[in-house]
């Protein structure tokens, strides 16, 4: 069984017991998904923990539940096999958002989910590093996004004025130059 088979049972094991509410997997691996492969160093889990009794939100439970499936503990990551698999919380209104409305694959035929297009998109606008940015790039380039919905999203987000950025970007890509 691969690294990767091992880390979504796992996840899939901690949403039967209770240890996270759901996750969805996002950044390259979730956009692999819907594009050709990108290079990458781990897996993004994005995870909804249950209700927590403070406002400190501590992800020691979510080690401790993947240690106890054969993860192991490396930095920030938990590695089964080759693939560190990266726990982050839905630490903003649009990852949680991302989360919930995150859709349900198979891989291998191993259940797992993964955020929508959009969310991706919407996500990568936030964080605004180049690489979000060439991946923007990639999934309008190969018509992989509805437009409405990731308009709809950066206009909820406040993110309008770094899509229009992404997609001009895109469209200054796509003209050719006029032919003598």
């Amino acid at each position: 069984m691969s690294g990767m088979h091992a880390a979504l049972r796992a996840l899939n094991r901690l949403v039967i017991d209770g240890v996270i509410e759901n996750y969805a997997i996002g950044g390259a691996i979730g956009a692999s998904f819907y594009l050709p492969a990108m290079q990458t160093e781990d897996i993004d889990v994005f995870v909804f923990m249950p209700t927590p009794t403070s406002l400190l939100v501590s992800l020691s439970g979510v080690y401790e539940s993947l240690k106890s499936l054969g993860g192991i503990v490396d930095r920030e990551y938990v590695r089964f096999g080759d693939w560190p698999v990266q726990i982050l919380t839905d630490a903003t209104p649009l990852i949680a958002e991302a989360i919930r409305e995150a859709i349900s694959v198979d891989f291998d035929e191993i259940p797992t989910r993964v955020f929508r297009p959009e969310h991706m998109c919407a996500i990568a606008l936030q964080t605004g590093r180049a690489k979000d940015y060439a991946r923007i790039t990639m999934f309008l380039e190969q018509n992989e996004v509805d437009p409405g919905l990731l308009s709809d999203l950066a206009t909820r987000y406040g993110l309008s004025r770094q899509l229009k950025r992404a997609t001009d970007a895109v469209e200054g890509s796509n003209e050719r130059p006029e032919q003598p």
